[in-house]
């Protein structure tokens, strides 16, 4: 299941770099992670909502994928995820081309 999740990630990822989906959803940040849990009959429900991590271009903190990767382990678990989701880098639509 955690090698279907991140083919889906990377797929989305590849899909969408135009960044025109974003535009579209009014996105605030780029990258946001959404992530959705389904359980039985009941519709997806959204429980991540945030960064990937703390690393950012300009604070030479290393790529960990910490905060996206604690939110999968959780729902894969069956533990509640944290309400603590912190947003990514600020995304300004007009200097997308």
């Amino acid at each position: 299941m955690l090698l279907e999740l991140y083919l889906f990630l990377m797929w989305l990822i590849t899909l969408f770099q135009s960044q025109d989906v974003a535009r579209d959803f009014g996105a605030a940040c780029t990258p946001e992670f959404f992530l959705f849990k389904k359980d039985g009959r009941r519709p997806f429900q959204l429980v991540y909502h945030g960064q990937f991590d703390d690393s950012r271009p300009s604070n030479n903190l290393p790529v960990t994928g910490r905060d996206i990767r604690l939110a999968i382990e959780c729902v894969l678990s069956g533990q509640p995820v944290s309400s603590n989701q912190k947003p990514s880098i600020k995304w300004h639509p007009q200097t997308v081309q």
